[in-house]
């Protein structure tokens, strides 16, 4: 799976994943739970590292799950799950790429190596 994004401090997202600081992403399509996956710092790069997807759902629908806990620590948390320091920068990227929140994956995922 390709990281080429960066965070809000201009960290590549590989990075983050490499160091244990991005354990979720949000994608188009969902993976199912239990593959594993190069993370890979551009198409065509040698990976840095494998993952493996620890759970997969709908955006909204974890969203809407957690919804009722803190609203304010609930989106500082995922905005850090992501590699971003706020929500809002996770928000800002998401419209950068012309990518609705409401269509995208939440896929947890651990490092393995």
């Amino acid at each position: 799976m390709i990281f080429i994004a960066k965070n809000e401090d201009g960290i590549p997202s590989w990075k983050l994943a490499l160091e244990g600081k991005k354990t979720v992403t949000r994608r188009i399509k969902s993976l199912p739970v239990g593959k594993e996956f190069a993370i890979q710092p551009g198409r065509g790069k040698f990976a840095v590292c494998r993952a493996k997807v620890i759970s997969c759902s709908t955006s909204l629908s974890h969203w809407r799950y957690n919804i009722g806990r803190n609203i304010k620590e609930y989106k500082q948390k995922e905005a850090q799950l992501e590699g971003f320091n706020s929500w809002d920068s996770v928000m800002k990227f998401l419209q950068k790429k012309d990518i609705q929140f409401r269509n995208t994956y939440r896929i947890e995922f651990e490092r393995l190596n």
